[in-house]
């Protein structure tokens, strides 16, 4: 059974100076729900993900990775099981990585077209096995062009998942976005484009705050942030296991909020725009999401600095 949310009232108005904490990025929560490794232990492990394998990423598979037809389900099944063995989350266990959530962000054909037409530098912040920046690349846009990375190694298993290690040129550094000496440091005021998926609801609304500043530390301006969370109809803090953090799950003014919270912190101006969607509208099981409240939806954001 995955662990009954504590619901808890907000708590944010502590943040004082941005991105003050040594902690990192890496979440306890989520190596507890993902049973520590244990497939038996974890509600999360899917022993058959095959459903998660859309049309367009099996397509990839076969055209792109030259995968047999007949190979492809033992294949993603052979590749999970290699990457949870290296670290188990709840995400791995599931295999909704096999439907990349880019390419339904709002956002996403002006962020190909910045890449693709315009030579726009992009980093992607818990890239994974790189499934969203290949389908940008399988769209036209140049590998060379993007950055990945994450705090845990799962790149080569990326080049086994989709068999393209001699032609798959994106930079990949291994790095804690939280780290402000760690391998992202050499990105600060560089990146055109970042993209950061399933990672801001790992946390509680002071540490999202210090992870949005980590963020402009490598914006400039015109710079995009796209990515999504966890949300909820209306904001509040999950708390899955009660002694650990609470994370906190956004409504649309909530996110609104913790913006201007980043800017005045930073002294940067962004025009902010989150969009509520329902999980039945990202084509996703409501069954999987029970460990969240009832209202929990997901939350795409963009947001563009202005100065």
């Amino acid at each position: 059974m995955a662990p009954v949310p504590v619901q808890t009232s907000p708590s944010h108005t502590s943040v004082s100076k941005p991105c003050e904490s040594a902690n990192g990025s890496d979440p306890e929560y989520a190596k507890r729900l993902a049973g520590n490794n244990d497939k038996q232990k974890s509600p999360f492990y899917n022993e058959d993900i095959s459903p998660k394998l859309t049309a367009k990423t099996r397509k990839l598979l076969e055209d792109y990775s030259g995968i047999p037809p007949s190979n492809v389900i033992a294949h993603i099944h052979s590749v999970r099981d290699k990457a949870w063995a290296i670290r188990a989350y709840p995400c791995i266990g599931s295999g909704i990585y096999l439907d990349p959530i880019l390419p339904k962000h709002q956002s996403y054909q002006r962020v190909l077209s910045r890449v693709r037409d315009e030579g726009a530098t992009m980093l992607e912040i818990g890239s994974f096995m790189g499934s969203d920046l290949r389908a940008l690349v399988a769209d036209g846009a140049p590998a060379a062009n993007l950055i990945a990375t994450d705090v845990v190694r799962f790149w080569d298993i990326g080049f086994e998942m989709f068999r393209d290690k001699d032609r798959f040129h994106c930079r990949f550094v291994q790095a804690d976005m939280m780290d402000p000496n760690g391998g992202l440091r050499d990105f600060k005021h560089a990146v055109d484009i970042i993209h950061i998926s399933k990672v801001m609801h790992q946390w509680n609304f002071d540490r999202q705050v210090e992870a949005c500043c980590r963020l402009v530390e490598l914006s400039r301006p015109n710079t995009m942030i796209v990515g999504d969370q966890m949300g909820g109809e209306t904001a509040h803090e999950l708390v899955p296991y009660p002694d650990l953090p609470g994370m906190w799950m956004h409504d649309e003014a909530s996110w609104r909020a913790l913006w201007d919270k980043v800017s005045e912190l930073t002294s940067t101006r962004w025009e902010v725009d989150p969009k509520a969607l329902s999980i039945e509208d990202m084509g996703w099981d409501r069954a999987e999401y029970q460990w969240l409240r009832e209202d929990a939806n997901v939350l795409m954001y963009t947001m563009t600095r202005v100065e």
